[in-house]
């Protein structure tokens, strides 16, 4: 008997696709890299022993929503190092000029990692370009009198984060991850702080009361004149009585212009003549010269009056002083 078998064999054709990019979503909103720059952040001259020095700068950005997707976006801009909120530029001896960021021109709480320079944007649907800029504000820090004179840089790096969703309502900050892009690009910043000196005097060098003599009278004023220079500027102080003398041989007049008195302005006990004779620092050879730290330095005026035998009255003068750096 023939027997006949019959097998099915049953193929099953399993169809795989594999794609060699994975889809990924575009962001709702997304900003173009080489269009996000920003104007350079020029304090100009800076004074040490001013309050503070303002300035600021514009960042200007352009953005593109996504077609069919109305969308809003939060973006936050924080500024380099990575690693601080602290802001330095660097100067001549390795010496740093500190300075904040802020969000407005009333510098309230300065930019930080937690509290970035925010705005926010919207898409109707279209992916029509948006452009358009954002103010930042710095001051420089008080109280800086270390400063050396010289120039100050700093180039570092902004990160602009894009926080997106397909919402009428903006994220309310850039940490949730939604449809987060970050973008990073350079800013510049830059001062200048001139050599300076401030002066001030402390009263008046009195002699008090002396009897008629034609013995010469010594007199003193520890911390008469206070000069206050930026660091390492080196200064020179000249005195010039009301006559002008190049000397520092000054005349006090009585109260009512006569009689008078001659008297001799001295940098220190033994008698050196204290004087003007020079309009420049090097020129003037008979003033006093110091070098600035940033603090006020004291010093001391002495007069010597030879001859006290004149007509009893008050006896006064007044003395100009004069800083050469």
């Amino acid at each position: 008997m023939l027997r006949l078998q019959s097998y099915h064999l049953l193929i099953i054709l399993v169809v795989g696709l594999f794609l060699a990019n994975p889809i990924t979503a575009n962001a709702a909103i997304s900003c173009t890299q080489a269009s996000n720059t920003i104007s350079n952040l020029n304090f100009g001259p800076v004074n040490p022993f001013s309050s503070t020095t303002s300035t600021s700068a514009t960042i200007n950005y352009e953005c593109r929503g996504s077609e069919g997707r109305a969308s809003t976006a939060r973006i936050c801009y924080t500024f380099g190092p990575l690693n601080t909120d602290d802001h330095k530029l660097l100067g001549p001896n390795n010496t740093t000029l500190a300075f904040d960021l802020f969000s407005s021109s009333s510098h309230g709480a300065p930019i930080s990692k937690a509290n970035p320079l925010q705005l926010t944007l919207s898409s109707d649907g279209s992916s029509t370009l948006i452009k358009g800029n954002i103010t930042v504000y710095a001051q420089t820090l008080a109280g800086q009198t270390q400063l050396v004179s010289g120039d100050y840089t700093l180039n570092n790096q902004i990160y602009m984060t894009v926080n997106s969703v397909d919402s009428s309502s903006a994220p309310n900050d850039c940490l949730a991850v939604t449809d987060t892009s970050t973008y990073a690009f350079t800013y510049t910043s830059q001062a200048s702080v001139d050599a300076h000196c401030a002066v001030t005097t402390a009263g008046v060098l009195d002699l008090g009361r002396v009897s008629a003599s034609t013995v010469p009278t010594i007199g003193s004023a520890s911390n008469l004149i206070n000069v206050t220079c930026t660091n390492t500027t080196f200064y020179n102080i000249g005195l010039a009585p009301s006559n002008k003398d190049i000397n520092g041989q000054g005349v006090m007049t009585g109260t009512n212009a006569e009689p008078t008195l001659p008297y001799q302005l001295q940098s220190d006990a033994s008698g050196t003549e204290w004087g003007n004779n020079g309009n420049t620092y090097a020129a003037l050879t008979n003033g006093v010269t110091g070098t600035g730290d940033g603090a006020a330095k004291a010093h001391t005026v002495y007069v010597t009056v030879p001859n006290t035998d004149v007509t009893p009255n008050t006896y006064s003068d007044r003395v100009t002083v004069t800083v050469y750096y």
